[in-house]
Order: C-alpha cells, then sequence, then structure tokens
C-alpha cells in the first residue's frame, strides 16, 4: 500500500487503517477515523490518537484526505528520529573554515 507521507490530521477517512508498526510497534492495523471522539474523565491519553496518521506508516485499507501538521524532522518520526541521533531539538551545524 501507499506510504503516509506527513503526519496528518485526518478530515475525511472510509475504512482506514494504518501499520503503525514503526512508531509503536504495534503488529496490528489501526482503524483510524476523522471523527473526534470526546475525552473520559480519567482515560489515558493515546499515543496515537485515532484522527491522525503519521508519516512513515503504511496504508493498509481504506481511503483518507488529512491536513498536514507536520513535515520531515518535525513529524513524529522525525524527532524519534532526533531522539536516537542524540538531538534533543538543537541543530547542528558544520562549519567549513
Amino acid at each position: 500500500g501507499d506510504v503516509v507521507p506527513a503526519d496528518l490530521r485526518l478530515f475525511e477517512a472510509k475504512d482506514f487503517k494504518v501499520s503503525e508498526m514503526a512508531l509503536t510497534g504495534e503488529p496490528d492495523d489501526v482503524a483510524k477515523t476523522h471523527k473526534v471522539k470526546e475525552k473520559k474523565d480519567g482515560a489515558p491519553e493515546k499515543l496515537t490518537p485515532e484522527t491522525m496518521a503519521f508519516s512513515g506508516c503504511s496504508i493498509t485499507s481504506g481511503v483518507g484526505k488529512g491536513l498536514v501538521v507536520d513535515t520531515g524532522m518535525s513529524t513524529r518520526i522525525g524527532r524519534i528520529a532526533q531522539l536516537i541521533n542524540g538531538d534533543a531539538g538543537a541543530r547542528k551545524t558544520t562549519c567549513f573554515c
């Protein structure tokens, strides 16, 4: 299937499922929706909200449309790469003097 090109906030989704294995390690496909559900008191916040599709995740079924909210190193997968690299957000510069 296709790969999500950027972090997206879904505004349309029909039978939309993605594989978030790269982010969460979860082997099962995750159903996504454009419908915002009210958070219940005391319920923990989800690591990956149902209304978001994240860069690098494979689309396994359905169709969806979304608004781009992050690209490049600002995406969830980009921030993970920065943490692995030991870069907590600081920009590294190279001097070619």
